[in-house]
């Protein structure tokens, strides 16, 4: 396993696991909020020897989430698949007709939207699907869901292999086993012994300052890039950016491209008299910091003041970590981590830990 994502294993348990049911995946976060999503189908062997194969083209990608609280409802979405030629005239977001067929090919369950209950739930990225229980309860009955257009036209059809195991887990994480709020495992507890969501961690950071960032003398700079430039078949001297991060801290990101599609983060902070020494950044508080490199395919989002670290599983991005890092005066702290652990066709990496930022008050 690449050592970007080797960071999950050594973290608290804090930070959620992704979970493989055939032909999805699932995740919750630390706050209980899940999510499972649609893989490219792999049929098994013993599917391959007998012919029972998954007859689902997954053209478009389903996705399910659910927040941790009492109230909370599942909430599905079309997406566009990632790695399809894309067809005009076969989007998400003309689907206005859902069947759940089972394994003998009968139709288990139908859900038929209108033209302008259609336009309310369209945005860029699919279409939202109205997650009611008659439509929970066919999925968990389904082999397939097809999508068809306003004319009956055939689009799509996607694999529901896995997801009755998705959506159990996902009642198991918050708490809804055995209770009317269940996906899939129901009984008749209360939706009030669902307990509530475990307070939101948060991390004060120090208040944004109007300072320029500290520069290094340009034979430093220099000296340093040539220390962490890249060997044989890299594209040479890494590249800088800055940024101040408090009245007294400036951070320099190396970012050295030194592979094919993950290159190198540096961190570095610089002192007020142009001293330099690696930035700790940590998974939590009191977890040991990261070794250099600290980050992968790294940048710094100015406004929201994080960095960001990205590690791809291969080149098409279909797997690997995204991580974000907030500076709380002392370190660089992670309060967002989303992963997708398959590479099978799907960037809807699933969210498996988030921590809230709070400005600190200035000194006085």
């Amino acid at each position: 396993m690449p050592a970007y994502l080797l960071v999950v294993a050594v973290a608290t348990i804090a930070i959620g696991e992704l979970r493989t049911y055939r032909d999805w995946i699932v995740g919750c976060d630390n706050q209980h909020a899940c999510h499972a999503t649609t893989l490219i189908p792999e049929p098994t062997e013993a599917e391959v020897a007998t012919g029972d194969e998954p007859s689902a083209d997954n053209l478009f990608n389903l996705s399910l989430r659910r927040e941790g609280g009492m109230q909370d409802q599942p909430r599905m979405r079309l997406l566009a698949c990632y790695l399809c030629d894309s067809e005009t005239g076969r989007e998400p977001a003309l689907t206005r007709e859902l069947r759940v067929r089972g394994k003998d090919g009968t139709v288990v369950e139908r859900q038929v939207f209108s033209a302008t209950e259609a336009a309310r739930l369209v945005s860029d990225d699919g279409i939202s699907i109205p997650a009611d229980g008659r439509l929970i309860g066919g999925l968990m009955r389904g082999d397939t869901l097809e999508a068809y257009d306003g004319e009956g036209r055939y689009l799509a059809a996607i694999s529901l292999r896995g997801l009755n195991a998705a959506m159990r887990h996902i009642d198991e994480d918050q708490h809804r086993s055995g209770t009317v709020t269940a996906l899939v495992a129901r009984g008749p507890g209360d939706a009030i012994l669902i307990p509530p969501r475990p307070p939101s961690p948060f991390i004060h950071v120090p208040p944004p300052s109007e300072r320029p960032p500290i520069r290094l003398p340009a034979r430093e700079l220099a000296a340093l890039q040539e220390r962490y430039r890249c060997g044989t078949g890299g594209s040479g001297l890494p590249e800088t950016a800055s940024a101040r991060l408090d009245e007294s801290s400036t951070m320099l990101l190396l970012f050295a491209n030194c592979s094919a599609y993950n290159g190198e983060g540096y961190v570095f902070l610089i002192g007020e008299d142009q001293s330099v020494r690696p930035a700790p950044v940590r998974l939590l508080p009191h977890d040991p910091q990261f070794e250099l490199p600290q980050v992968v395919s790294a940048y710094w989002d100015a406004k929201e003041r994080r960095l960001h670290s990205f590690g791809r599983g291969r080149a098409l991005a279909d797997c690997g970590q995204e991580q974000a890092f907030a500076w709380d005066g002392e370190q660089f702290i992670l309060v967002e981590e989303a992963d997708m652990g398959e590479c099978r066709g799907s960037i809807d990496y699933i969210t498996v830990y988030r921590r809230e930022t709070a400005i600190r008050a200035p000194r006085r």
